[in-house]
């Protein structure tokens, strides 16, 4: 594929892949949030015709379709920004030469997740403003998540990945799901262990408590409460277990249930009163700071 084929794929068709819809179709044209910044109103144009698009949010930046992956993908070459329309597009290229999977299958690739490939958090725009959109700095990011790429049937996504004791656990804007079920447990050498929800939870714990000591307790994910009765078998072994769960009637039963079988479990949830869990608190937290 060269830079003339490349140009020729929707602009719109890659904006899809990436997971990004219209605001506004208006026949020639149609009009998007910005894929690159946070914005309200959409002001990210992409002209059908042309197969061009312009940010006028962003100084009028625009162009073709090499210019937005690049415009995405910072680190970017010419060579790697067609390598990756090559394998949005299919064209050229088969998937399997296209994408270079691990010497070693992932954990948990045999049902209808299939992870492609994994890579370090920064190189993909799209999941970096996610993470900004949580308020998650990426030095915290970096500690528990990775950039997971997978494919359900013949479709391509990518998203947030933290692994887990079968697989990965991801979740992008639009979709959460799993390679396989199971919880992540990650170890401080600490006696304390903090049990949460999801991933956001636990990254918004650290980024609320960075100072306290008790963030440098051990950290258990459970991603799913389906995983709490395989997860018994790490939270007994610890003398101090805080419980970060969401505060709904799910979240609530799940600590009462810990409580009553585990001793030395404390019921921490008052924490991010009055919103669910501790994602929800920390967006507003931060915004109520910035106004």
């Amino acid at each position: 594929m060269n830079t003339k084929e490349a140009n020729k794929f929707p602009i719109s068709s890659y904006l899809a892949y990436l997971g990004h819809k219209p605001s506004k179709n208006l026949g020639s044209y149609s009009l998007y949030l910005s894929p690159y910044r946070n914005e309200n109103t959409p002001s990210f144009k992409v002209s059908h015709s042309k197969n061009l698009w312009v940010d006028y949010g962003d100084s009028n930046c625009g162009g073709t379709l090499i210019d937005l992956v690049l415009k995405l993908n910072p680190s970017y070459d010419i060579s790697q920004a067609l390598q990756e329309i090559s394998t949005v597009s299919g064209q050229s290229f088969s998937f399997q030469q296209q994408i270079v999977l691990p010497e070693k299958p992932e954990p948990g690739t045999d049902g209808k997740v299939q992870i492609v490939k994994v890579k370090p958090l920064g190189n993909n725009q799209a999941l970096t403003d996610y993470l900004n959109s949580r308020n998650i700095g990426m030095e915290t990011a970096k500690k528990f998540c990775k950039e997971v790429y997978y494919c359900i049937e013949d479709r391509k996504y990518f998203g947030l990945g933290n692994r887990n004791d079968n697989g990965w656990s991801i979740r992008n804007r639009y979709w959460k799901g799993c390679s396989a079920q199971g919880y992540s447990h990650y170890q401080n050498g600490s006696n304390r262990l903090n049990v949460f929800e999801g991933i956001f939870d636990l990254m918004s714990y650290v980024e609320l408590y960075k100072n306290d000591k008790k963030a440098n307790a051990d950290f258990l994910v459970l991603n799913s409460l389906a995983n709490m009765n395989d997860a018994f078998r790490i939270i007994k072994n610890y003398n101090q277990i805080g419980l970060y769960l969401d505060r709904d009637e799910a979240g609530r039963a799940a600590t009462r249930l810990l409580i009553d079988k585990v001793t030395n479990c404390e019921d921490m949830s008052s924490l991010s009163f009055p919103y669910k869990d501790l994602s929800e608190y920390l967006v507003e937290w931060t915004y109520r700071l910035k106004r």
